[in-house]
Parts: structure tokens; sequence; C-alpha cells
């Protein structure tokens, strides 16, 4: 989804970090119409003979200023979709739409994958919200048990503050090598995920109740539970 917020199609990511190019003239400007002689796709040094094609270095940042539609002359004007964010919109937040270690814009740079992985690391937090929220209990819903234990509640809290300072606070963000996410993709890409799991533990603790049978010893008073439903019996323990 970030990649895409950023140009680059779906389709087009699978082994792009192996594909040669022809690196291009700081002065070349993209144009998907242009595909003559003289320059493709307005890459100018494409049609120059004897240069020699390389790849990028998309784990690090030295070609992170590349327009990758420029670089990939072998690729068409349909492997890449709309930048979601005008980088030229001076409108929109400055760190949605332009990388702070090159300067330039993220669209069609290997930025855009810095970034990527960024909100890749706060998406993984976000499910751990679920996988927190759902271990709370093994029997009771959510809604029955609530935040009583203050320990996992401030876990939770810290662990989003962490992520969050380590994609917006420049110091970190220089020694860690991470970027300052934009806030659509704070979390928000994955947020049906951890709906899927809340939803599916809720479930299945619906289940268990509902199969689980409470005894009463009438000597001394103890209850005890008994297991009648596949769902108790199975997904309990």
């Amino acid at each position: 989804m970030v990649l895409n917020d950023y140009g680059i199609r779906p389709k087009t990511l699978f082994w792009l970090s192996n594909r040669e190019g022809i690196f291009p003239k700081p002065t070349d400007k993209y144009d998907w119409n242009n595909n003559s002689p003289s320059a493709i796709y307005g890459n100018t040094n494409a049609v120059v003979d004897g240069v020699k094609k390389e790849r990028l270095a998309w784990d690090m940042t030295k070609h992170g200023e590349v327009d990758i539609r420029l670089f990939y002359t072998d690729l068409e004007p349909s492997s890449w979709v709309r930048c979601r964010w005008d980088p030229s919109d001076e409108s929109i937040p400055s760190f949605w739409r332009t990388s702070w270690v090159t300067g330039n814009q993220i669209c069609y740079t290997t930025e855009a994958l810095k970034f990527a992985q960024g909100a890749y690391l706060i998406s993984i937090v976000c499910v751990q919200w679920a996988g927190c929220l759902v271990c709370k209990t093994r029997f009771l819903s959510f809604s029955q048990q609530g935040l009583i234990n203050h320990f996992g509640t401030f876990g939770l809290f810290f662990e989003t503050a962490l992520v969050a300072g380590i994609s917006y606070i420049d110091a970190l963000c220089v020694g860690l090598g991470t970027r300052h996410v934009a806030s659509p993709h704070f979390a928000i890409p994955s947020f049906s995920f951890f709906a899927m799991i809340i939803f599916y533990d809720e479930t299945r603790k619906n289940l268990v109740r509902a199969g689980t049978i409470i005894e009463k010893d009438p000597k001394t008073g103890l209850e005890t539970r008994k297991y009648v439903g596949w769902t108790s019996q199975n997904t309990y323990y």
C-alpha cells in the first residue's frame, strides 16, 4: 500500500531490486510519451552506446535521488501509478511527499522503500496491540475483562510512543535509518488485521463460553467447568 501510494505498482515490485538499468543524467526528466531515438522515457543516457547497466542500491541511500522511472527504461509507463501526494503541492505536509534524507521527492525513488519499511515496523506494533488484548483472557470477553492490568496498559502505550519516537525523532532516525512515516501510513494500513484478530478471538471466546457448563458440587459447593462444545474442547487450552 505504501509503495503504491508512492507510485510503484505492486506487480512491478517482483524482482525489481535485481533488475538492471541505466542511470539518467541529472537534468533528465521523465516523460512517459517520449520514446524516441534521442531518449527513452526522458533518459538520454539510455540511447548512448556503451553505457553500462547497473543495479540500484535499494537498501542504501546513495541512489535516493534517482527517478526509478527513468532508470528502468525497459519498464512500460503502466508499471507505475500516479503518486498519491503531488510532490509539488505545498498544501500537503512536506514529510508526506519529501524525504528528509535526500531532500527530494519520495515518489518514484528508492526512498519509498524506506518509508514502507517504517510503516511495516509500525504495523507490527499495531498487531501486537491485538495480540496483547486477546491474550488478556482465555474465557472472558475483552469487554468483560477491561484494562485492569495497568502494567499491560502501560506497555501498550509505551511501545506505541517508542515506535513513534523511532520514526519521528531525527537523532533516532539517523542512527536507525528510519523515516518520518506519513500520518495515513501510521498503523492505518494494518488496522484491518488488528480488527480481524480481535473479531476472531472474541468469536472464539463466545463459542467457548457457549460450550461450557458450570457444575456445582452439592456437598462441597465447589464449581467445576465441563466443556461440551467443539470450540471449548479444542481451542480453550
